[in-house]
This record gives C-alpha cells, sequence and structure tokens, in this order.
C-alpha cells in the first residue's frame, strides 16, 4: 500500500478509483478505497508507524499495516511528473501520474497506458511502461530520479532515454473508468 501525496492512496494489486486517505494530529487514519471500502485505523506504535483497525462498521474485517520504508528519491521524483522521452526518431513530453491506476500519458501519441516499478527498493528501479498500441518499455531511473534510460521490452537496439522536466501541478485522475 502506498500513502501517497496529496492524500492518494495505492495498492498495486487492487487499485481503486480515487482512493484517498486522510490522518488527524493524533494518528487515526482514515482510507477510502473506492470499490474495497472505507477502513479506520489508529497508529499503535509512532516510532514504527504501526497501525491497526478495521473496516468502518466492521470490527471483524480488521486491518494491521506499518511503514516498510520511504520512498526513495527516484520514485518522488517520477510520480506527477513531466519528461522528455527520446527515442531513435525524435523526442516528445510524456507524463507519468501517480493516481490510483498509475497512468503514463502521451498527448503526442495517445493510448491507454500505464506504468509501474520493478526493484523498487534499489536506489535505481526499473520503470516499466505499458503503453498500449506503442508497446512495452523498460528503464532504470537514475537514484536522482533526473534521468532514466532502457529500451523496448527485449530489445535491447531499440533505445529509449528521458530527462525530466518537471513536478506537475494538481494532477486529476487520468481517466474516470475502472480497471
Amino acid at each position: 500500500m502506498h500513502l501517497r501525496t496529496k492524500g492518494r492512496f495505492f495498492a498495486p494489486k487492487y487499485q481503486a478509483i480515487g482512493a484517498t486517505w486522510n490522518i488527524t494530529e493524533v494518528g487515526e487514519l482514515s482510507i477510502s478505497w473506492g470499490k474495497y471500502g472505507n477502513y479506520e485505523m489508529e497508529i499503535k506504535d509512532p516510532s514504527t508507524r504501526y497501525f491497526e483497525g478495521n473496516a468502518v462498521g466492521d470490527k471483524a474485517n480488521w486491518r494491521k499495516m506499518k511503514l516498510a520504508r520511504p520512498f526513495s528519491t527516484a520514485e518522488m521524483q517520477l510520480m506527477d511528473s513531466e519528461w522528455m522521452l527520446e527515442h531513435p526518431g525524435g523526442s516528445f513530453p510524456v507524463e507519468f501520474r501517480a493516481d490510483g491506476f498509475n497512468h503514463f500519458i502521451c498527448n503526442q501519441f495517445p493510448a491507454h497506458s500505464h506504468w509501474r516499478l520493478e526493484n523498487d527498493e534499489s536506489p535505481t528501479p526499473t520503470l516499466n511502461i505499458n503503453w498500449g498500441k506503442f508497446g512495452e518499455y523498460e528503464l532504470v531511473l537514475a537514484a536522482d530520479g533526473q534521468t532514466m534510460a532502457g529500451s523496448a521490452k527485449g530489445q535491447p537496439d531499440n533505445w529509449r532515454r528521458a530527462t525530466r522536466i518537471k513536478a506537475l501541478a494538481d494532477v486529476e485522475e487520468a481517466h474516470v473508468h475502472d480497471h
């Protein structure tokens, strides 16, 4: 589970439209998880950020959660960002949204597209882009989150590289549909 900036909640295996989280000053965490329900959790150990709770109104439907690790610099620089993507034929801007579905946006070559990270505990995680009809790509993010390089999946000679342009201000879900 990811407690992302701007109160966005993300669960890689259980993605939901508009999933959000909020925490009070006394450590009461509320999660609105779309089709998966609403949860209320209480901090039990602030030093480890350990929470216990349940589905709202259903104490038998319990949950426990503890901080696994903070986001790396590379992850933070990728989320809600615009990049200049280069390939053998030219370059164009693309966006990586940290919304409920990790949407990948390219206005010049639109497709229903998503991104995900592998080896995300590494300072240099591998970014996978599923660009719909335009194929799949694997790029390794630099530890500072400012550049990445790789290729079309399984085609090392079909290179791609990208340079971070900027953070995106107030982005919303790219598409309002379920997956």
